[in-house]
């Protein structure tokens, strides 16, 4: 019987080449997340520095969310680059009609800032009870919190100095057009609009009623660009490849969002990416360049890397191995350290990578001050192997570039 093989996401030496650095370089840095108590925060009930699982950058506003919750927080760079504090807290509740309500779990796992909006994002997936009083009866038990098939974005006031805030809606003034909070439409049951939507599908259907973490449907990554909204799948994962779904938005009415039409006659195009198995953590434009944070489909320890495409193609259905470079390769640690937040972020004038984790190292904590420990990586240049080059011999005759296949 014939073998389907794909080509393999490029061995190191490979990589290392594409990237122009040392793809396990390790950190150049850290940044300290300082949060308030619990009690001083609206709508929070656990605590956040233990459970970041998305991040966002504009200015010196880092956006990120604890995904327990229904809220946004930010914290504020130093000067120096080394910690952010003066934590302020954002109720998504105050602005859109939630299904349920301003503190139910909206298990958000992308955050994105596009055109003056803040784009936010929930997992849209449903959950396993673990194992209690009750052993195998409650692992059967599969939930669905309607919170988390949340869509949407808030705009952003510019306030001086780097500072950015989420804010309901701002007033048009001087021939600047207004902007208001919107999303889409959300409900009580599980079959909101893009699970109703993808549950139709033919590759993705099959998966939209497993549990996250089961190779269920769940959206971890959000990138934004104008009105094209990606959302990064940590599940399903299918014939190796993750998948990402490209849809176009418009605002249908005052604070109400639909993705349109495609040319392909839906609401909404796949693509597929040749991750060699790896899942998406996230998502995030840098300039031109789409980098995908990737990881484990379930709860394990695996390989967790930075993935690069180069030349983003909205029309491209399938992204093979040779059109990827892998930059960053994050060290996998037993029982902690799961990456799970990828932003673009500048420090003393350079452009660097800000990664969180999920299940942090109990050396990225303190509970006394409400700390997190992130990492800071040097950014890679990068190229995809197959466009790459060919490099030139000392006697002048050029070598065939070396094919992915064959790395």
């Amino acid at each position: 019987m014939a073998k389907n093989r794909r080509p393999r996401l490029t061995r190191q030496s490979v990589a290392e080449s594409c990237a122009d650095l040392a793809l396990d370089r390790g950190r150049s840095g850290t940044v300290d997340l300082l949060f308030r108590a619990i009690d001083e925060l609206a709508h929070v009930h656990d605590p956040i520095w233990e459970d970041v699982s998305a991040l966002a950058v504009v200015g010196r506003s880092i956006f990120c969310t604890c995904d327990e919750t229904a809220t946004i927080e930010r914290v504020m760079l130093d000067t120096r680059g080394r910690e952010a504090a003066e934590h302020t807290n954002f109720a998504l509740g105050e602005a859109f009609d939630l299904p349920d309500g301003p503190s139910g779990e909206m298990d958000i796992e992308g955050l994105a800032i596009a055109d003056g909006y803040l784009w936010i994002c929930g997992s849209h997936s449903l959950k396993r009870d673990d194992p209690g009083e009750d052993g195998l009866e409650d692992m059967a038990d599969i939930d669905w919190d309607p919170n988390r098939g949340f869509l949407g974005r808030v705009p952003l006031v510019d306030r001086g100095e780097g500072v950015f805030e989420p804010v309901a809606a701002i007033d048009a003034l001087d021939g600047i057009p207004g902007r208001r909070a919107g999303m889409v439409k959300m409900r009580k049951s599980s079959r909101t609009p893009i699970r109703k939507m993808l549950a139709k599908d033919e590759l993705i259907g099959p998966f939209v009623e497993h549990p996250c973490k089961e190779n269920g449907l769940d959206i971890e990554g959000l990138a934004v660009r104008g009105n094209t909204v990606l959302l990064g799948l940590r599940g399903p994962v299918i014939g190796g490849h993750a998948m990402i779904v490209r849809m176009e938005m418009k605002e249908t009415r005052p604070g109400v969002l639909k993705p349109r039409k495609l040319a392909n006659g839906r609401r909404y195009q796949l693509q597929a990416v040749d991750l060699d198995g790896q899942a998406i953590r996230d998502l995030e434009w840098q300039d031109d360049r789409l980098l995908l944070l990737t990881g484990a489909t379930t709860d394990l320890e695996a390989m967790q890397s930075v993935v690069m495409i180069a030349d983003y193609d909205p029309d491209r259905t399938v992204y093979p191995a040779g059109l990827l470079a892998r930059v960053l390769d994050l060290p996998a640690i037993r029982g902690s350290d799961h990456a799970e937040g990828l932003a673009s972020i500048r420090i003393d004038g350079q452009e660097k990578l800000l990664v969180a984790y999920d299940s942090p190292h109990e050396t990225r904590t303190d509970a006394a001050r409400r700390r997190l420990t992130t990492d800071l990586f040097e950014v890679a240049g990068g190229a995809a192997p197959q466009d790459r080059p060919a490099k030139v011999r000392k006697g002048g005759r050029k070598r065939k570039a070396r094919s992915p296949n064959n790395a």
